[in-house]
């Protein structure tokens, strides 16, 4: 997926309204980087480096986006951006693409946004990825795709949830119905400290597929 292709699926997609997108490649440019995010940058190796950058320089298209001038995004809790106070949003990376998400948050509580390629997941991570019912429905033959499916959108969904509750958990504190476009937490030791609201709720996730990659975003409204 180039940035073109991916700008039209976002146009194309009916997105929740209210959100803000920005693209890029990724770019090791230390001029395009804030002072505080190049000396966040200053140990990695030039591939993370630039996708650092790209993912930046995405993010501030999306601020402005929303009628905000750029600021840095310094580096938090989890290597998550910390963004400007009353908006929140996320950043994401694959095969030298960067996507950024931003939105206010009167209207949003939390963004998490994911790309990875719409390949295979080589079978043998497919336990460490999905529970028993991700993939229930799917054929043995096509589950290693479906897999990468909801490995995408298990990640998203933790993107949005992480800033929420502080909790870091794995894939399979997640349940995922992608034909319902919704994630749950599963009963699992890792989601026992979320707090019990989250627990038993719809996570919405959309998803969308073009040019072999995938996209999936969950925004959690206020």
């Amino acid at each position: 997926m180039t940035p073109e292709t991916a700008r039209a699926l976002i146009a194309d997609t009916a997105f929740p309204r209210g959100l803000a997108w920005g693209v890029s490649v990724a770019t090791d440019d230390p001029g395009a980087l804030y002072p505080q995010e190049a000396a966040a940058m200053a140990r990695a190796v030039p591939q993370r480096r630039a996708e650092f950058t790209g993912g930046r320089i995405a993010a501030r298209q999306a601020l402005g986006g929303l009628g905000l001038a750029p600021v840095a995004l310094p580096v938090g809790p989890g290597r998550a951006p910390v963004w400007p106070e009353g908006l929140c949003g996320s950043i994401t990376h694959s095969e030298g693409l960067c996507l950024a998400v931003a939105g206010r948050s009167r209207t949003w509580q939390a963004l998490g946004v994911d790309i990875e390629p719409d390949s295979p997941l080589d079978p043998l991570l497919i336990p460490e990825i999905c529970l028993h019912g991700d993939l229930d429905t799917v054929p043995s033959v096509a589950q290693p795709l479906q897999a990468r499916r909801v490995f995408s959108a298990k990640e998203a969904v933790f993107k949005a949830l992480y800033p929420r509750t502080g909790v870091m958990f794995g894939f399979h504190g997640l349940r995922v119905d992608l034909g319902h476009g919704i994630a749950r937490l599963a009963a699992h030791p890792e989601t026992a400290p979320i707090p019990a609201c989250w627990h038993g709720r719809d996570l919405p996730v959309i998803q969308r597929r073009a040019s072999g990659m995938i996209l999936s975003l969950s925004a959690l409204p206020v």
